[in-house]
């Protein structure tokens, strides 16, 4: 069984990912856990070994090294815990939004440094989610998409009659199809009560790994589009966009979800409305 020192060694290069091209994510202790495969008890102390590891590397290299501890958040309150203490002294007596602008503070200064050496140094090998050839064979299979199956206007015409499915309450307006000004059309659109507007991209069960990464990056660019067009309509309101599967996420799917904060919901519990496999 690996020890603690060991599970900070193999949390390290997830948080060099995440600190790299997601900084301003919410990542959560249990995200980090789940990236490695290790659920425990004891996040706190292997997050104050990870620091350690990181002191031991500054003052034998004489190199300054940003802490990582501050990527990760509690998700009772979108902040590092008091344990933080360690790290930034007496951070636990600080205001809310004091903590914040410091974490924040210094999670920038972690993602503009280069951590390429500190993985050399330490032995340790990128967390990459994704190869350069799984990427170029996305990248190709983005092209020549057949029609829109049965299984998929089933879907997408049951979540507009039937929001509350996933969650989606108090609305007002419901549509499918709906266009975006960058010319992109959503399959589901919500506006509900409260200024919310609500995307979701649907991908049928027989979308491939690949074809759900799309959409991942899909509710990306939507999320983009929709934002911006609530400046250009002089808006107030937020929005949020909603991946719905009827499969099954992959892991490396679900960790590329949680690094970029796309919320992502299996329709396995209402398949059987739906009469889907």
């Amino acid at each position: 069984m690996a020890t603690n020192k060991e599970w900070a060694m193999r949390m390290l290069p997830v948080l060099i990912r995440w600190a790299q091209g997601a900084w301003d994510k919410p990542h959560y202790y249990s995200d980090l856990t789940a990236a490695v495969g290790h659920k425990t008890n004891q996040i706190g102390k292997v997050m104050g070994l990870i620091q350690d590891i990181l002191d031991d590397l500054q003052k034998s290299s004489g190199m300054k090294i940003p802490t990582l501890n501050g990527i990760v958040l509690n998700k009772s309150t979108d902040l590092p815990s008091d344990g933080f203490d360690y790290v930034i002294k007496d951070y636990s007596k600080l205001s809310p939004d004091s903590k914040r602008g410091e974490v924040r503070k210094l999670n920038h200064e972690a993602h503009l440094y280069d951590w390429n050496w500190v993985l050399n140094a330490l032995d340790l090998k990128p967390a990459k989610i994704f190869s350069s050839s799984d990427l170029a064979k996305m990248k190709a299979s983005h092209h020549g998409f057949g029609g829109e199956g049965e299984e998929h206007k089933t879907i997408k015409a049951y979540i507009c009659a039937h929001p509350e499915c996933i969650g989606i309450k108090q609305v007002v307006l419901a549509k499918t199809e709906y266009d975006l000004l960058s010319g992109d059309r959503l399959d589901v659109y919500f506006e509900c009560n409260g200024n919310r507007h609500v995307a979701i991209e649907v991908k049928p069960s027989t979308s491939s790994d690949s074809d759900i990464t799309r959409g991942i990056f899909q509710c990306i660019k939507y999320q983009a589009v929709m934002d911006a067009t609530r400046v250009a309509d002089y808006g107030n309101y937020n929005n949020e966009v909603i991946l719905a599967i009827a499969g099954k996420m992959s892991e490396k799917n679900r960790q590329l979800a949680s690094d970029l904060a796309v919320r992502c919901i299996e329709l396995s519990t209402i398949g059987a409305n739906l009469n889907l496999p």
